[in-house]
Formats: structure tokens, sequence, C-alpha cells
């Protein structure tokens, strides 16, 4: 071979190699990709295989969150406070009574207390209000009793116990007093007192060293009945007083008025059924002008017993002055 062949040759064969080259790039390229990617496939199933328990379960496709599915929370208007709550004022004043203060009864007598009472708050009673023993005798009686009737703030209620005098000789008294559904107890909210029973088992005690029935006046009282004056003249005023006498029995009781004008001509007997409260009255013509000094009236039980009761001022209704 001469060397323009060997020359022919060799350039021949440099040309053959460098389009080879070309062209063997992008197979590399190929076969390297595939290489990688057997690699990694391979790495794949020996950790697979290594850690089985690895494999994650497909993830289950959630519900969409409806606001459709909560419940309005609805609101409510404020309670309307109950009639008797703590958000009313309990209060009560006592008005009357049956069976007065030192009632003589004989021994195991069945009898009724009647209190009468006013309802001076803002709570209406009603049977969930109580009336309950609080201290001293119970007599036979219960611890508690509903309220017999409902009273409206100003209302009055007659509140009946029935008790039973004890067998032995002597004096007792038990005492009472309302209780709220709430639970507060109170009595005559004026005086703080509460409200009682008070009566004498046996004969009774003279109030003096005489002797007397055993039944007698146990107090008086007194009002002037404004509505029943007659007039007032240029003259005179008139007046018409009005005496509340209490017995503890059954008695006949002698009285006379004394005015501080010197009259005591106004006197009377009244007769007593059983321990009750009687009124008498009496009326008064006073000349205008005769005397500027208080005007008072005074009752005094002259039988069966003697007792100057207190005095009671009147009203000065009309001019002192002619």
């Amino acid at each position: 071979m001469t060397f323009s062949t060997k020359y022919v040759l060799i350039t021949l064969l440099s040309v053959v190699a460098i389009l080879l080259g070309a062209c063997g790039s992008a197979a590399n390229e190929t076969v390297i990709a595939t290489s990688v990617a057997m690699t990694v496939q391979a790495q794949n199933s020996e950790t697979a295989a290594a850690h089985p328990s690895a494999t994650l379960p497909p993830v289950a496709s959630s519900t969409p969150f409806s606001l459709a599915s909560i419940t309005p929370i609805t609101t409510k208007a404020p309670p309307t406070a109950p009639t008797g709550s703590q958000l009313c004022t309990a209060s009560a004043s006592f008005v009357s009574e049956t069976i007065p203060d030192g009632t003589i009864t004989s021994p195991g007598a069945v009898f009724t207390k009647i209190w009468r009472i006013k309802n001076t708050g803002t709570c209406a009673w009603n049977s969930s209000w109580k009336f309950v023993y609080i201290s001293g005798d119970l007599m036979g009686g219960a611890t508690v009793y509903n309220f017999p009737a409902p009273a409206a703030p100003g209302d009055t209620v007659d509140v009946p116990v029935v008790f039973t005098a004890p067998t032995d000789s002597g004096s007792y008294r038990g005492y009472w007093e309302i209780q709220s559904p709430w639970g507060l107890v109170f009595g005559d909210s004026g005086s703080g007192n509460a409200f009682w029973v008070d009566i004498v088992v046996g004969s009774g005690t003279p109030s003096n060293n005489k002797t007397q029935s055993a039944y007698d006046v146990t107090s008086v009282s007194y009002e002037s009945d404004v509505s029943l004056i007659r007039r007032c003249t240029t003259a005179n005023t008139f007046y018409h007083y009005i005496g509340y006498i209490t017995t503890n029995g059954p008695v006949t009781v002698s009285y006379r008025w004394y005015q501080s004008d010197g009259n005591n001509s106004n006197k009377g007997t009244i007769t007593f059924g059983s321990a009750t409260t009687l009124a008498v009255s009496a009326d008064w013509s006073q000349k205008i002008g005769s005397s500027t000094n208080p005007r008072w009236v005074q009752l005094v039980e002259t039988a069966p017993s003697y007792h100057e009761f207190a005095q009671f001022t009147l009203p000065i209704l009309c001019s002192q002055t002619p």
C-alpha cells in the first residue's frame, strides 16, 4: 500500500470515527438514562422488599363539608321572673286576729286561731308560700301550712290554724312566720316580730286582789272615724270616736267614756259571747275656741273589774278660733 493510499485510508477512517462519535452521543445518552431508570427501579424494589409495611394505602376521598348539616342555635328570650322569686320583695303586715292574747281555754280544748295578714311587698302570694312554726308551744298544730288563698300585693289573707290546748294549766305561746318559695322566713315586717298564739289553760288569774270573772278585758284601742264627722260649723267641731274592746272569753263589760272637757256622761254595757273584739262609740261636740289644749278621750272599764286605759288624742278638724 502506497503512502497516498494509506493517507486516503487513514482520512476515511478518521471521518468514519468522527461520524460514529457524533451518532454515538445520543445513543450513549439513551443508554445512560435507561441505566439510571433501571437502577432507581431496582433500588425501589429493594426498599419495598426490605420494608413491606411502609407501603401506604390509598387515601379515600372525604365527603365535602356542608354548612347545611349544622343545627342552628336559636336565641332564647330572657326568662320572665316567676311569681315569688328573689326578684320581688317579700313583706307582710299584721292586721288583726281571733283568739286574743291571754284567752282562757279549758284543758284539751280545740280552737282555731285566724291571723289576718296584709301583703305589703311586691310578690304575689300563692300556695307555694307557707305559714311555718318557728318556736314556742306547738299546741297540736302541724309545723307547715300552705297559704289558704292567693294574695296579690296590697291584698289581705286570713290564715287559720287549728290548735289543741295542753291539758296542764298554765300560759302557752307559739311563734309563726311566713316562708317564701325560695326559703326566706319573715314575720310582721313593720315590727320585725313573728305572729303568735297566746292562751291561758285553766280558770284564769285575776288582775287584782278582788274576786272577778275568769274572763275580762285584755286591751283597748281607738279610732276617730273622720268619715262620720257630721260637720264643722262656725261654733262647733263634731267628733265621732270609736273604742275597740278585746276580751279573753265570754263576759259582760261595763264602760264609761271620759273627755278632756270633763264630760263623762257617755257610758254603756256590752256582752261578749266569746273571746273577740267589739266596738263601742260616742259623739262629742266641741265648741270652737273653747280650749287650745289637746282634745282627748279615754275609755274606762267599770265592770267586771275597774281599768283605766290610755287616752286617745283627737285630731283638730276645724279652726280653733271663730
